[in-house]
């Protein structure tokens, strides 16, 4: 019974065995017709027989790494970092080194494709770039396109950093100005404000100014108005004392002449032994036509 077992377990040993080297010989060459096809740039093709060698070997780096560097050459540089950072954590140096120069390379085109949109985000993109090129010279240092690559993104990124510091200038300096119009604005609102009022306050000073004429023109007029009356009374009392004083000696002169005259006609009857009565009335006065 033991020997029975024994024989069994041996036989479910060599299934197993030969199950996996089945699995891992398909895994193998999904891989080498998935690279077949991305020799041809067939990327699509390749990247989904990639993509079923995963599924037979999930922790497989390389195919990461492949499917990475298909995601490349299609331009999908978000997805093909995502996976190329997966193979960086293998144990081959030399893989490992291989991700961060492809992983400096996606970061490098991602931010050429934001240069003219967003020229702070292309110069990170670039930096990063820089520390992945560093990172694969340092582990594998005769990688003379990762030393290259870093020299010409170095000096593109300084040329990037000139750019954007112009730029960042150029939007100060807009700003400021836009501030100085606005406050030019205000103090010109202030301005009409204060020459509306200051208008205002004149108009109300004129009128203030006109009634206070007007009223001592009137106070003037009542002044005159006044004295011509005072005047007139005093000169019509003047004349009355005048004419009162003309009267009274003109009745005097009257009886004086009426004295004379009686006298005369008195003679004149006593010669001719006849008197005419001639009454001669006081002399009228005056009467001023006003």
């Amino acid at each position: 019974m033991r020997r029975y077992i024994f024989i069994i377990s041996q036989v479910l040993f060599i299934l197993s065995g030969f199950y996996l080297y089945s699995f891992a010989e398909d895994s193998a060459g999904l891989v080498n017709k998935a690279n077949s096809l991305y020799r041809q740039k067939r990327y699509d093709e390749a990247i989904k027989l990639y993509n079923e060698a995963q599924i037979k070997s999930p922790d497989s780096k390389e195919i990461n790494y492949n499917i990475g560097i298909a995601q490349y050459k299609k331009g999908d540089y978000n997805t093909a970092i995502n996976l190329l950072e997966k193979a960086t954590v293998s144990k081959d140096k030399i893989l490992e080194s291989k991700a961060n120069y492809n992983i400096a390379n996606a970061k490098y085109k991602l931010g050429k494709l934001k240069e003219n949109t967003d020229l702070k985000e292309t110069v990170n993109l670039l930096r990063q770039s820089l520390d992945y090129y560093k990172r694969a010279i340092e582990l594998n240092s005769k990688d003379e396109d990762a030393k290259i690559n870093h020299e010409l993104v170095e000096k593109e990124l300084k040329m990037l950093l000139d750019k954007l510091k112009q730029e960042q200038d150029k939007k100060k300096e807009q700003s400021e100005h836009k501030n100085e119009t606005k406050e030019g604005q205000g103090q010109s609102q202030e301005g009409q404000q204060e020459n509306k009022q200051g208008g205002q306050g004149e108009k109300q000073q004129a009128a203030q100014a006109e009634e206070q004429k007007i009223d001592e023109q009137s106070k003037e007029e009542t002044r005159l108005a006044r004295e011509a009356k005072d005047s007139e009374e005093g000169k019509e009392k003047q004349e009355g004392e005048s004419k009162r004083q003309a009267s009274e000696e003109a009745k005097e002169m009257s009886e004086k002449e009426a004295n004379m005259l009686l006298e005369g006609y008195r003679q004149e009857e006593n010669s001719s032994g006849k008197l005419e009565d001639r009454k001669r009335g006081p002399l009228g006065d005056v009467l001023k036509d006003w």
